[in-house]
């Protein structure tokens, strides 16, 4: 059904097409355009075919191919085991299941966003709503939609059909297709399935997964990722309420500049010769980091830790000892995680990284050594206060007239923003239409047509003002009367304010060695 609503009147080419001068909708490409009869003949082909003659089974799971059980060993040095192969799945539901397919396909088509994951095979992987092997012809026209205009030598971005917006992701071996009717820029939905990406690569690595393809391109990669579908699930979620993510940046704990300094100069001091990376977190905030003098970490890569972390409870019972890529530090290799949390009484979670698979035991002395310093400074009180304690309201800065904001700094990579007031609770429509207000005036502010220093958008119930310069990017929300004048004396008491809580509201100072 998403796809019927995809005619030639309604597909315009970024060039335009002879003939298709009434149509509303838009298909976006890097360049070049197609014959309007060529592209109605292959559109009346891929919407005929048949996904019942496909065979699913024996490719997918490899059969006794030597090369599929070599890649498949090698995941399993890691401590990835396939699984076996899926048993076939019945031809069709019996009639008297038919209705419950209908109410099936109501809630599925009713949702505002789904993505698609396929190998460049056709394959399907992923998808964010109801079953990948019900959907597999939806994934197969969206395969063949790339491969066409890939023989036209031009590359599929979106196109437009109806309500929804399609876009598309191109990956080595993958295809990423996020579909929604959001009203979120297609730059904004492409940084979505680049994280999504990225979440997969976390898993397996980028050689890994080209090794697997070049030994079979028909591999069913859901084989692999068995047990990790919930952290691309979280990943969506997050990606859809947390400003981080189109932010490009990590919040961080607020906390004394002298406490933190304490907490990170433990990690430094405790730390083992295995030890890469140090972090010390709580939930989706960065408390303190230890890094070596030449690398440092990526905000897209610490907020798959977060994600990670946050998407397995079963981190909360113990030491844990898990393999880790982080694609933008290396997207080859694994670094290997050792993930526990303080202690009962606070909440924070300690996650050291090494290089070594074998040195699990070390870094759990490490561990030890750093909560016995934590406890004997005062630190592990200072943190569980600055967890405990509520967030800054904007009263409390002294400007009500914010009803809310965010604040990047550039230097750092790191925003901060106020507790939500009531008026946006959390899990709230209100606050996901504030989060969509957000995400608008972030586009227009780094729109690639047109890039704005200042904005500011009117609307009937609320004002929101986007400030950027070369230190920071300020996102706020005023009420519905207030005047510019008024608004920009608002913000400039803010900045004022921030400037002089810096080292409180963000880490300013890591830990390297």
């Amino acid at each position: 059904r998403l796809f019927s609503e995809m005619s030639l009147r309604d597909l315009e080419f970024a060039e335009g097409i002879p003939g298709a001068s009434g149509a509303t909708e838009t298909m976006m490409f890097s360049e070049g355009t197609m014959p309007t009869d060529e592209l109605d003949q292959y559109m009346n082909m891929s919407m005929s075919v048949a996904p019942e003659e496909a065979d699913l089974g024996d490719a997918a799971a490899g059969g006794d191919d030597p090369e599929i059980e070599e890649a498949a060993g090698d995941l399993s040095s890691i401590g990835l085991t396939p699984l076996p192969p899926a048993e076939q799945s019945p031809a069709r539901a019996p009639v008297d299941d038919r209705d419950d397919d209908m109410i099936q396909q109501q809630i599925f088509y009713s949702q505002e966003k789904h993505v698609f994951i396929l190998s460049s095979a056709g394959k399907p992987i992923f998808t964010l709503h109801g079953s990948e092997d019900k959907l597999a012809s939806i994934m197969g026209v969206m395969q063949s939609l790339v491969s066409f205009i890939q023989m036209e030598k031009d590359q599929l971005r979106s196109f437009c059909a109806g309500q929804y917006k399609f876009v598309f992701q191109v990956k080595e071996h993958i295809l990423l297709v996020m579909v929604a009717k959001t009203g979120e820029s297609e730059a904004q939905m492409a940084m979505q399935l680049g994280y999504i990406y990225s979440q997969i690569i976390s898993v397996l690595t980028q050689a890994q997964l080209s090794r697997i393809f070049s030994h079979h391109t028909n591999f069913d990669l859901r084989r692999l990722l068995t047990g990790t579908e919930k952290f691309i699930n979280s990943l969506i979620t997050l990606m859809d309420t947390n400003p981080s993510f189109f932010l490009t940046a990590v919040r961080c704990l607020p906390m004394a500049a002298q406490a933190r300094q304490a907490v990170s100069a433990a990690l430094h001091s405790c730390r083992s010769k295995e030890l890469v990376f140090g972090l010390l977190l709580n939930d989706d905030q960065l408390i303190t980091l230890l890094r070596p003098k030449r690398f440092s970490l990526h905000p897209a890569d610490i907020h798959l830790i977060f994600n990670l972390v946050m998407g397995s409870a079963s981190f909360r019972n113990g030491e844990s000892w898990t393999p880790l890529c982080l694609p933008k530090f290396n997207n080859s290799g694994f670094l290997y995680a050792h993930v526990s949390f303080v202690d009962e009484a606070c909440t924070a979670c300690l996650l050291l990284l090494s290089t070594n698979k074998d040195a699990f035991f070390e870094l759990s002395e490490c561990r030890k050594k750093i909560i016995q310093q934590l406890s004997f400074n005062g630190s592990l009180d200072q943190i569980s206060g600055a967890i405990s304690a509520p967030r800054y309201t904007t009263e409390e800065i002294g400007i009500p007239e914010i009803r809310h904001f965010l604040y990047k700094s550039k230097s750092t990579a790191q925003f901060t923003s106020p507790v939500l007031p009531a008026l946006y609770a959390p899990n709230t429509p209100m606050y996901a239409r504030l989060f969509r207000h957000y995400q608008f005036v972030h586009h227009r502010m780094h729109s690639q047509a047109r890039a704005l220093k200042v904005y500011l958008h009117t609307m009937e119930d609320e004002v929101l003002l986007g400030w950027c310069t070369a230190g920071f990017e300020l996102y706020a929300v005023f009420g519905p009367l207030v005047t510019k004048e008024n608004a920009f004396r608002c913000v400039l008491s803010l900045i004022k304010w921030i400037k002089a809580e810096e080292s409180r509201l963000f880490v300013t100072t890591s830990q390297v060695f």
